[in-house]
């Protein structure tokens, strides 16, 4: 198997070892013995424990943060309906992806909060980087007009990643099928009532 097939292999098994046992119960045996290698194998990949987890943080993160709509979705907002259409197709593609991508989602909320070993750096470099996102296109939607000129930009970005995590931890994690638009539709109507021109 080539390398890079080999390592996606290893951290798909982890990600089931993980997500079985948790970080704390889980050892490199368990991982091992999910994908079916040598332990030489699994050695040449990662140094350890930490190390396949770090990876599946940093995977994680880099398919979370690759969920949105393009940058000319939102040069095209001129108005506060524009602003509605573009909020609700960013929500329903964050809470598609965080659908798809469940059992990374509940390692990023459940396990990753509170391991040190570098992980809070990581999570918070990874808080500071939604937020600067989010923080962005409210600051672009009130250049636009499409939102009100004295709107805090940067508070209101804490209060939309607060609310999507809530969300995403009640409704979008579970064993149900959620109805993303109607999530989609609820969160877009509530932060236009606040953030409306």
């Amino acid at each position: 198997m080539a390398k890079d097939a080999r390592r996606e292999q290893i951290l798909d098994a982890a990600l089931h070892a993980f997500e079985r046992g948790g970080y704390h119960a889980t050892h490199v045996d368990d991982v091992i013995r999910e994908a079916g290698i040598a332990r030489g194998t699994f050695y040449l990949h990662f140094d350890g424990k930490h190390a396949v987890f770090a990876a599946l943080v940093d995977r994680m993160l880099a398919t979370f943060l690759a969920a949105r709509p393009t940058e000319a979705a939102l040069d095209a907002v001129r108005t506060a309906s524009d602003a509605a259409a573009y909020l609700r197709e960013s929500y329903g593609i964050v809470f598609r992806t965080f659908r798809r991508h469940r059992r990374l989602c509940r390692l990023w909320l459940e396990e990753a909060v509170g391991i040190e070993k570098g992980f809070t750096a990581r999570l918070d470099a990874h808080y500071r980087e939604w937020h600067r996102r989010v923080a962005e296109v409210r600051r672009a939607f009130v250049e636009a007009g499409a939102a009100r000129r004295d709107l805090d930009v940067d508070l209101t970005a804490d209060l939309v990643l607060g609310m999507v995590e809530r969300l995403t931890r009640r409704h979008v994690l579970g064993e149900t099928e959620p109805d993303i638009d109607r999530l989609a539709d609820a969160v877009v109507a509530f932060e236009m009532r606040g953030i409306g021109a």
